[in-house]
């Protein structure tokens, strides 16, 4: 599957809300919310952070986080969030089937969620 990162952003924009509705205020909430988007947007961010969650099954929040280099702490509202945008860009956008909690140990985050199962592989330009 390959996919634009402007279909991506659309798809968010116009599902996040509905499927976690718990997490629908984090959309265009600010600087953790823009910076979700601009990793979208950048093709070889975003096509690394789906590598590392295919072959090294490290969650797609990890390789964000380190990336990222946010220096202060997440709130748990805040690590949810991400971890529900991650989620569903990885579930409902690429459409991958299932998942699996691990151990994250970056920024605050103690777990995070790799993806499997997907169908054919993903790739964004």
């Amino acid at each position: 599957m390959q996919i634009s990162s402007s279909d991506i952003k659309t798809n968010i924009h116009e599902d996040f809300h509905k499927k976690y509705k718990a997490f629908g205020d984090f959309v265009d909430s600010g600087e953790l919310w823009d910076m979700c988007i601009s990793a979208i947007f950048d093709v070889t961010l975003i096509n690394s952070i789906i590598f590392c969650n295919d072959i090294h099954q490290i969650p797609p929040v990890n390789t964000f986080l380190k990336v990222m280099q946010i220096s202060r702490d997440l709130t748990e509202l805040e690590k949810r969030s991400v971890g529900a945008f991650w989620g569903f860009v990885f579930k409902f956008v690429f459409g991958y089937r299932n998942q699996k909690s691990v151990a994250a140990r970056v920024n605050t985050v103690k777990t995070a969620t790799y993806f499997y199962d997907v169908a054919e592989s993903v790739s964004v330009y």
